[in-house]
């Protein structure tokens, strides 16, 4: 029954790991990043992974207590592939900005937003944070709405890349142009 348990944690432990490594590599692909943030919060906590390392925790500890045969590393294992999985959900939902658009949750890129499908943003102020709301269209014309929650310290960078991005009032002014001067070129 150890060898199997043994098999078990360390095939979690290299499945998660893996999952991590995952998470990283697609991360690191997304080009053109401004800014990023893991969102915070209660309703952020991964919660499977955080129940998974609970259970690990209560079943070592009423096992060390009761039954003496089972092995602490064995729940070591567990609890490492515990923190393996719930590193990979925690930074897989981490919000991407960049020059192209919103990435919602690192590790689904095919939710993207590009500035370009935007047609129209507010925000609303919340107790530590601000939500802005983004009104666009699909690709087949649908219209849709995404909610990003913008962490107080990123807020300021946050809403001058929306400016710069969105308003219209923001493009940069053209240079008048003197005794038909473009012509000539």
């Amino acid at each position: 029954m150890t060898t199997l348990h043994t098999v078990l944690a360390a095939s979690f432990v290299a499945v998660t790991g893996i999952l991590l490594g995952l998470t990283l590599i697609q991360r690191s692909r997304i080009r053109g990043v401004r800014m990023s943030w893991v969102s915070t919060g209660l309703g952020s906590l991964p919660v499977w992974p955080s129940v998974f390392m609970g259970l690990v925790l209560v079943v070592m500890l009423y096992s060390s207590n009761t039954v003496a045969s089972v092995d602490t590393n064995l729940y070591i294992g567990y609890f490492v592939g515990g923190i393996l999985w719930f590193s990979a959900v925690y930074l897989g939902g981490s919000v991407v900005v960049t020059d192209y658009g919103i990435i919602p949750q690192a590790t689904r890129s095919k939710d993207a937003l590009g500035w370009g499908q935007v047609t129209d943003w507010f925000e609303q102020e919340e107790a530590t944070s601000v939500r802005f709301t983004f009104l666009y269209q699909d690709g087949v014309g649908h219209r849709q709405r995404m909610d990003v929650v913008v962490p107080g310290p990123c807020l300021d960078r946050f809403r001058h890349l929306i400016r710069t991005k969105l308003d219209p009032s923001t493009t940069p002014p053209v240079a008048p142009v003197h005794h038909r001067q473009a012509l000539n070129n």
